[in-house]
């Protein structure tokens, strides 16, 4: 059974009839023609017929919805008072490295720090130049300090009492700190490392 394939119609016609389906392009017949190939991307822009171009949904999940409005911001944020004891952290420290660490000595030693603390009596600001200094907003706890240590100083004052509030925050006691600050000339850097040297 011999099957002759010059009898058989071709499978791709060459023919310049013009294709049945739209979604392919024409291929011009003419030689001059195919010499300047078209550029689809240079062509005038799409119509918006409804079977073109690509349709996404968003589901609500995904959706990016606008920001919650925020009320204006009122005063400043007020900065915190939490005092680290760095002594209590060392003599937890060395007593963990012990054999036998005896820890209910703490409980006791933090409560009788704490009573001696509230009964110490607070700075009364009757003295005009503390509330001066008070009133430019400088901080309420080291002005009195700042006042006994170099009278009515408009350069030293505010000077100590930034250093002061400084060392304070890394949770150095009072003391200590004004110690340390009336040492050095209110040079917080030499403060700190005479903590820190200390400490070692």
């Amino acid at each position: 059974m011999d099957y002759d394939f010059r009898t058989e119609p071709p499978l791709y016609n060459s023919s310049s009839s013009p294709s049945s389906h739209q979604m392919y392009p024409k291929i011009a017949s003419h030689g001059h023609a195919a010499a300047r190939p078209s550029h689809p991307h240079h062509s005038s822009p799409p119509s918006s017929s409804p079977g073109l171009g690509i349709r996404v949904f968003i589901k609500p999940e995904y959706r990016i919805t606008p920001p919650p409005h925020l009320l204006p911001h009122s005063g400043d944020i007020q900065r915190s008072n939490f005092q680290f004891d760095f002594g209590l952290e060392r003599k937890v420290l060395s007593e963990a490295n012990k054999e036998k660490p005896n820890w209910s000595k703490f409980g006791m030693e933090n409560l009788q720090t704490k009573v001696m603390e509230s009964a110490s009596p607070k700075v009364s600001v009757s003295d005009p130049i503390v509330s001066k200094y008070i009133a430019m907003g400088l901080n309420r706890e080291a002005v009195p300090i700042a006042v006994a240590n170099y009278g009515d100083n408009p350069t030293k004052i505010p000077e100590f009492v930034n250093s002061y509030t400084l060392l304070r925050e890394m949770g150095f006691s009072s003391t200590s700190v004004a110690e340390a600050l009336v040492m050095y000339d209110n040079d917080t850097d030499k403060a700190l490392s005479h903590f820190l040297n200390a400490t070692s």
